[in-house]
């Protein structure tokens, strides 16, 4: 009887453990999540999506911005890109993201290839691969938004 006892109290012991893990994992996520949304609705950041969202912009038109508007756009580009990398690596929750962030971004991209081309000619690299991540997943999964190019 104490040995059925002592295997159903270790039963117990590790099924809550698992429990505590899985939901510290998930509350990490939410505050990972939090944290970078904080950051992409700051100031600058906002500033940088509506000069992109703003404007038809080529690699002309990029050259003719001041250096703080040309800063702020691409500060919001590589924060998608940091966002893309994170749920890429498993540290945010898929959903909560694409539904937060998942339209804008996909608006975001669109209108950000200028940029993106610029800096792949440039670097001889993939620009923005994370971006390039959060916008199929966001088409994939909110359907009405077109794919990246």
């Amino acid at each position: 009887m104490i040995a059925i006892t002592s295997i159903v109290l270790s039963a117990v012991a590790v099924a809550f453990s698992i429990f505590v893990f899985v939901e510290g994992r998930q509350r990490y996520k939410r505050d990972v999540f939090l944290k970078i949304h904080e950051l992409m609705i700051s100031e600058d950041q906002y500033r940088g999506r509506q000069l992109l969202l703003s404007r038809d912009l080529d690699d002309a038109s990029i050259e003719k911005l001041t250096l703080k508007d040309r800063a702020n756009i691409s500060r919001a580009i590589a924060t998608y890109d940091t966002l893309g990398l994170y749920l890429r690596r498993g540290y945010l929750i898929e959903n909560d993201v694409i539904e937060m962030w998942g339209t804008a971004a996909c608006r975001a991209w669109r209108k950000a290839q200028p940029f993106v081309e610029r800096r792949a000619r440039t670097t001889g690299l993939p620009a923005y691969p994370n971006f390039r991540y959060l916008v199929e997943l966001a088409a994939d999964l909110v359907g009405s938004a077109d794919p990246p190019t």
